[in-house]
């Protein structure tokens, strides 16, 4: 079943997969069609998914299932990364470049940088604790709408900090 992402559990899981450039309006109507067309498909051992989608700030691709409802299997997740990698190669985009960082710069726009781009920045006090980031590695929709878009104090990317 298709939903969007709003309309999921809190506890429903979801994946966070980051352009590395931001998206046109022309490529979010292709990435909207392509998910429109597979959640309504997406299947675990012939089981339906109860799924849903959104795309965040023209960057972010997120997805998610109610697991309570039917679980994801390693299939079906398989089949989702592979319909992303697809859409990332017709759209000419990386949605897998785990090294890219996207924050919000001084002037509350995002940015994206490399992880060494943003070490480098912490050294040169461009970047700091409170800075705005966001955590691609939360799991859960809940997660998602609290601790997604956050301060690098309170995320991963504060290990980043304690390396320079």
């Amino acid at each position: 079943m298709n939903q969007p992402l709003a309309h999921l559990a809190g506890h429903a899981r979801i994946w966070i997969f980051q352009s590395d450039r931001f998206l046109n309006a022309h490529e979010c109507a292709q990435i909207n069609n392509a998910m429109h067309e597979f959640i309504p498909g997406w299947a675990s051992h012939g089981n339906d998914l109860y799924g849903g989608f959104a795309l965040e700030k023209e960057l972010f691709l997120v997805v998610g299932v109610d697991e309570a409802k039917s679980p994801a299997s390693g299939c079906s997740i398989d089949s989702l990364t592979r319909v992303v990698k697809e859409l990332g190669a017709t759209l000419n985009i990386n949605f897998f470049n785990r090294l890219a960082i996207a924050y919000e710069n001084n002037q509350g726009e995002i940015d994206i940088v490399s992880m060494s781009d943003f070490k480098r920045m912490v050294t040169d006090n461009q970047v700091n604790q409170d800075t705005i980031v966001f955590n691609n590695l939360v799991n859960t929709r809940a997660d998602f709408d609290t601790k997604w878009r956050t301060s690098v104090k309170n995320s991963w990317h504060t290990n980043l900090l304690q390396l320079v």
